[in-house]
């Protein structure tokens, strides 16, 4: 489950313009339509360090995965470099939920063994919750891949030009 979680791959992109145009057309892109409804490449800038994600018309809700990396002169072009990963408060839902249905799990355990089950039945919500946890991570796992593709051809069609 670790894995599934902290997940991250290595993403690189090179182009033959200059940086300077590159980070242009970066910030270009993160400014443009800010409120609407379809599919863009947004981030931040600072100096040399990109963070970029795609946002969406529910903003940043969910499974979020982020590039983090640099961009930097290399050769005859420009480069971005760096990981992609998902975000932490995408980490922090993730393991968040899951310590949850644990402990609630291992609570109505302990409470069946005792046979003191005049509250709740924590046993069936800590399972519940631990079920739709490990099933939320594992088709998140299994989706992450179009985020990724959606970085790489945004990142890509800015090195391109």
């Amino acid at each position: 489950m670790r894995a599934l979680i902290f997940w991250e791959q290595p993403l690189r992109v090179a182009g033959p313009g200059s940086t300077a145009n590159a980070v242009a057309r970066l910030n270009a892109q993160f400014s443009v339509g800010r409120f609407g409804s379809k599919e863009r490449l947004t981030g931040s800038l600072r100096g040399s360090r990109l963070t970029a994600w795609r946002a969406t018309l529910l903003g940043r809700a969910g499974d979020v995965v982020e590039f983090d990396g640099e961009i930097r002169s290399a050769g005859e072009g420009t480069v971005i470099e760096g990981v992609v990963r998902y975000q932490a408060a995408t980490k922090i839902q993730f393991a968040g939920l899951l310590a949850i249905g644990v402990v609630l799990t291992v609570a109505g355990v302990t409470q069946k063994l005792s046979g003191t089950a005049a509250g709740p039945e924590l046993l069936g919500l800590g399972l519940f919750v631990t079920v739709v946890t490990v099933l939320w991570i594992g088709s998140s796992a299994g989706m992450r891949h179009v985020q990724v593709q959606f970085l790489e051809e945004k990142l890509g069609g800015v090195m391109a030009r």
